[in-house]
């Protein structure tokens, strides 16, 4: 079984790093009612988790019917909003919950037309539905519906709680001393706050018996590979591999971050190196407002 699905917290509790928004869906628990909310940050910090622990202890033993996953990112069309979330939020609810509740996961990839026919299914049914939606880029939620939620920044978590989190799964995993602090350390250091990427890298390292560092070059290996075709101005593969990497999901935050730690330890000659850390700076800067595809040609553009 995959660690972090094993490990995912179940409970407001076994939430860490997101302390306002633990605090404030616990009151809502103990009056048994809330608003629509938006969570939105980066990848990787407690988001969907943070939505399942509080439908569970919202619902309780009615979640079953009336606690409904719906990725917003696959199911972006117009029609999924007027029919099937419709259908959901119309009908009846089951048994004695308060009401139903609605996950839409990576609501910034749906579209404008459909977040705005959102916008009316929320009010027409605001007695019978909640809705609680998750995104990573908050500018890209019409605000409207940023406005009929109580909006939740999720921050990355701190290298103490994810070192405490992981400390924590080695011991109930039975490898409670396998790895020595140092080597938590700097595996942690190249996390930058992503919580669920730690968890599932550490399982690997567990799984393939292979060292943390090696484990941290095996996930960097994209981007090295992205370095190595930059400096020999490849052009075509470049731009070939880093539209991969967004294809597969990764945020131009992500990729820059990522491309930052693999020229910062690289032996690339110091103009050559500080060149690109200005352009990966730029391009993480303006990340908020292009479209990724775009500013990653850009990127390119400027490296090559």
């Amino acid at each position: 079984m995959l660690w972090t699905e094993k490990y995912r917290p179940d409970r407001l509790s076994k939430i860490v790093g997101q302390p306002a928004f633990v605090m404030d869906a616990e009151k809502w628990v103990i009056r048994g009612d809330m608003m629509n909310v938006l969570l939105y940050g980066v990848a990787g910090v407690g988001k969907t988790a943070a939505a399942t622990a509080l439908a569970n202890e919202m619902l309780g033993e009615f979640k079953d019917g009336n606690f409904f996953e719906i990725n917003a990112s696959d199911d972006r069309r117009l029609d999924t909003v007027r029919n099937k979330i419709k259908e959901i939020a119309s009908t009846q609810v089951i048994g004695d919950a308060p009401f139903k509740i609605i996950l839409l996961d990576e609501m910034d990839g749906m579209t404008k037309d459909s977040q705005n026919a959102l916008k009316r299914i929320m009010e027409r049914y605001a007695d019978n539905c909640r809705f609680i939606m998750t995104a990573n880029e908050k500018f890209r939620i019409i605000y409207p519906l940023q406005s009929r939620c109580a909006n939740y920044g999720f921050g990355r978590i701190s290298d103490e709680n994810i070192m405490t989190v992981l400390c924590d799964i080695l011991d109930a995993e039975g490898h409670k001393n396998r790895y020595t602090a140092e080597d938590l350390t700097t595996f942690i250091s190249h996390l930058h706050g992503d919580l669920r990427r730690g968890i599932g890298e550490l399982q690997a390292s567990v799984n393939s018996d292979a060292t943390l560092s090696s484990q941290i070059d095996k996930s960097l290996q994209p981007y090295t590979a992205l370095v190595s075709n930059l400096n020999s101005n490849d052009y075509d593969n470049s731009i070939s591999d880093v539209h991969k990497l967004i294809q597969d999901s990764a945020t131009m935050k992500e990729i820059c971050v990522n491309l930052h730690d693999v020229v910062i330890k690289s032996d690339m000659e110091p103009k050559r190196k500080f060149k690109m850390l200005r352009v990966i700076g730029e391009a993480e800067w303006r990340s908020s407002n292009m479209t990724p595809k775009v500013l990653a040609s850009w990127m390119i553009g400027q490296l090559v």
